[in-house]
């Protein structure tokens, strides 16, 4: 069996990890990573595009945002289920969670909560930058996995999926996997006219701004060990430590209600530090007072989902992640649900898989991959509504 991914995102590097864990016959399996975006790292002309078109390319994957994320226990778990490499690399560039603290942007902590899930051994949230995720992904699935050439276009109209490249060469496979985030090229191939029409990401009404400031981690977090939340009438703030306590790397994000979309994601800093005084400049957490005035990043962005789908795959193609079910980023549950969604995504088609390789078995491949598609999709409608 031949498979294209499109994305090297979580979703897209956790499912190859697991695909090559899983699935039998791994002698005749082929699995090819296409990814649009060379990380900075590796290209150092890549410069930020100021003129960011509203509908474009306004969004807030894991490829843009220099934010943190907090993987809950439930994820952590996964990442050790997928590669245990994975789980000890991750565990150790994080920092440790032991609890929530929510306060009102009056100063009064309304609780602390335990982010422990009682399992034995008992695993906590943890929080990293949004890349270190995916830098440990890649670390482990290998550089040279990765082919950098952007996906333009998925047909779906023969025998097999073809993927289409903007060098103009084309490829086809048994299976393609959308892991290519909220503007998927894999959903537009599989919903034609109607994923504009009726399938084109929403705009949630809220923008976010966030990123690290190199300095020692505040006692308001190391007390309890917590990712401290405050909400207040013009907006919520956040922090945590982003790295191990001796690393002094303290990330922050804000996020506000605006009815409208920023014409460009990148913003003076001291426009940036001007609106966080306007929205919490009275807010009595010296910390959040601290930040503003020593923050130095020049993005913002908007907030984005993706609309309820009839279906995540058809004809050979199959969407995770973001592509599937873009969450909102204040949820904290996007990189968790890619996870979730390689696993999930991977045991089925292992399983039908199985019933194509034995002999008498009564599925062909096509089936296979449509059944474990439907399975996919229909495992989260009954979970998650």
């Amino acid at each position: 069996m031949k498979a294209i991914i499109v994305g090297a995102g979580v979703a897209g590097l956790s499912t190859y990890l697991q695909l090559r864990k899983v699935l039998p016959s791994q002698d005749s399996l082929t699995i090819h990573i296409y990814e649009s975006h060379r990380p900075q790292g590796l290209t150092p002309s890549i410069t930020p595009d100021t003129s960011l078109s509203k509908q474009g390319d306004l969004t807030d994957t894991t490829a843009v945002v220099g934010n943190s994320i907090a993987l809950v226990p439930s994820s952590i778990r996964l990442l050790r289920y997928i590669d245990t490499r994975l789980y000890d690399i991750f565990k150790v560039r994080g920092y440790r969670n032991e609890s929530y603290t929510f306060k009102t942007a009056r100063g009064h902590r309304i609780a602390v909560t335990s982010t422990g899930d009682k399992a034995c051994p008992q695993e906590y949230t943890v929080s990293c930058p949004r890349y270190g995720l995916w830098e440990c992904l890649r670390q482990v699935v290998g550089n040279d996995k990765i082919q950098y050439r952007k996906v333009v276009d998925v047909d779906l109209s023969g025998e097999k999926p073809v993927v289409k490249f903007a060098d103009g060469g084309e490829e086809d496979a048994d299976l393609v996997i959308g892991a290519d985030g909220v503007r998927s090229v894999v959903k537009k191939g599989l919903f034609g006219e109607d994923d504009k029409r009726q399938y084109a990401p929403r705009y949630e009404g809220f923008c976010g701004v966030g990123s690290f400031i190199d300095v020692d981690i505040p006692e308001a977090i190391t007390r309890h060990k917590s990712i401290v939340f405050t909400f207040g009438p013009t907006g919520s703030f956040g922090y945590c430590s982003a790295a191990p306590e001796s690393q002094r790397k303290l990330g922050w994000w804000s996020n506000w209600g605006t009815p409208d979309i920023p014409d460009s994601n990148i913003v003076n800093s001291e426009e940036i530090r001007r609106q966080l005084r306007e929205r919490h400049g009275t807010w009595k957490d010296p910390v959040i007072q601290y930040i503003i005035e020593n923050m130095t990043t020049d993005r913002v962005y908007p907030i984005w989902t993706t609309p309820d789908l009839p279906h995540w795959g058809q004809r050979g193609a199959v969407l995770l992640g973001d592509a599937a079910h873009t969450l909102p980023a204040t949820s904290g549950q996007g990189a968790g649900q890619a996870l979730e969604d390689s696993v999930t995504f991977s045991l089925l088609l292992s399983h039908f898989l199985a019933k194509v390789e034995t002999a008498g078995g009564d599925l062909t491949l096509k089936e296979a991959i449509e059944l474990s598609s439907k399975g996919l999709y229909e495992i989260h409608q009954q979970h998650h509504f």
